[in-house]
């Protein structure tokens, strides 16, 4: 699909987003896109939709955001507030897409990272990363870094129309084994999203298993299902019916849709009964091959220590209990406002107050008065719930 790109400078008035919530998935509390729009072009980017209020071309005209580090630079030092915490570089663009190689936002913008001690999670599809491991190297020797490469077949024709301007996967497998030599770099993969009927069956499913375990990754992050949004899916049911034609129905079956005169109406995404076999089958390949489902958190080494470890357990908790279909709210929200915590939760259990923690209710409070006993002199670790307890019910 060719497709000429054109790169354009422009101002922008911000360049850090600071999250309300820290995202339970990738554990990031601040967001930069060093890049407006993303010319990988992927057909399912959820980009495309009115959500993200991108430009229409935004596959076409990339903008390269204007003094990129130097707002950067100068929102950390004016900040009173803010404390050092994973910043993420992805979101409605990858960071190192090509424009990259001209401009030079993300590198800059690494290193004022790495010289304001802030930890950084990479999410690319892209090769170049590569080129930033000395600056990403430092940042993870003194402080915390992971990169995670997205990467959802390992079928090269798939990869062409999924990511029809992205590196092959067998060329971001062959990036991930260069930052695993690193050492300290934390690295994984992102399946995401499992494409259904193109990437969600058994053995589309296990030879990114296996890849990812000869790539000697360090998690493995994924999720069933992929968004159907108003310009997003109509776009990818368009460009579905040039390839694979036969697809398009059990597209409209599965996501209870129809498309009336260009525009689709239906669900968001898939039944959970579908997502719940995908992660189900995940869950399985991830014990068989030794893999993590969830990432190395990032541990501040000040008030919030405690209550970031303790977060970290509910959240997974919650996420395998969404995953497999099984109430996981008011777990989930427990440890959402033990991250915002503005002091030590040892110091509330200490006056007898968790209970006044949102979604803290008497069960919880019992199992974080034992966690607090038990985490005297411990350092935080990545935490998986037992596949033995989450696939107990077959």
């Amino acid at each position: 699909m060719a497709m000429k790109v054109r790169y354009e400078q422009k101002e922008y008035k911000s360049i850090l987003n600071k999250y309300k919530f820290i995202d339970g998935w990738f554990w990031c509390r601040y967001g930069i896109n060093t890049y407006s729009g993303c010319e990988f072009a992927c057909t399912y980017c959820d980009s495309r939709s009115h959500k993200y209020h991108l430009h229409t071309d935004f596959d076409q005209v990339i903008y390269a955001k204007k003094n990129a580090a130097e707002m950067l630079d100068g929102r950390i030092r004016r900040a009173r507030t803010l404390l050092p915490d994973v910043v993420v570089m992805s979101g409605a663009g990858d960071p190192y897409q090509p424009v990259e190689e001209k401009y030079g936002n993300t590198r800059a913008c690494l290193e004022v990272l790495e010289r304001h001690r802030y930890p950084v999670h990479i999410i690319t599809k892209s090769t170049l990363v590569t080129k930033d491991l000395d600056v990403l190297s430092k940042i993870a020797r003194n402080n915390w870094c992971a990169v995670s490469v997205t990467i959802t077949t390992t079928d090269d024709e798939v990869s062409r129309f999924l990511e029809p301007r992205a590196p092959l996967p067998a060329e971001r497998f062959e990036a991930l084994r260069r930052i695993k030599k690193e050492g300290k770099i934390f690295s994984g993969i992102t399946l995401m999203p499992i494409v259904p009927f193109l990437e969600d069956g058994g053995e589309s499913l296990e030879n990114i298993a296996k890849a990812a375990r000869d790539a000697d990754v360090d998690y493995i992050l994924f999720a069933g299902g992929m968004t159907m949004r108003d310009r997003q899916a109509e776009w990818y049911l368009r460009r579905l019916g040039e390839e694979y034609p036969e697809l398009v129905p059990r597209y409209l079956e599965l996501y209870d849709a129809e498309m009336m005169n260009g525009k689709y109406s239906g669900r968001y995404g898939p039944p959970n009964s579908y997502s719940a076999g995908i992660h189900r089958k995940m869950f399985e390949l991830c014990e068989k091959y030794g893999l993590s489902y969830r990432m190395p958190r990032f541990i501040p080494d000040d008030f919030r220590r405690e209550n970031y470890i303790i977060a970290e357990e509910l959240l997974v908790e919650a996420y395998v209990a969404q995953s497999l279909g099984k109430p996981w709210t008011n777990v989930h929200w427990a440890g959402q406002n033990i991250n915002n915590l503005k002091e030590p939760i040892r110091s509330i259990a200490g006056r007898g107050e968790l209970r006044g923690i949102r979604n803290v209710n008497r069960e919880l409070e019992k199992r974080i008065m034992k966690r607090l006993d038990e985490l005297e002199g411990e350092k935080g670790s990545v935490y998986q719930v037992s596949l033995d307890d989450v696939l107990i019910d077959g």
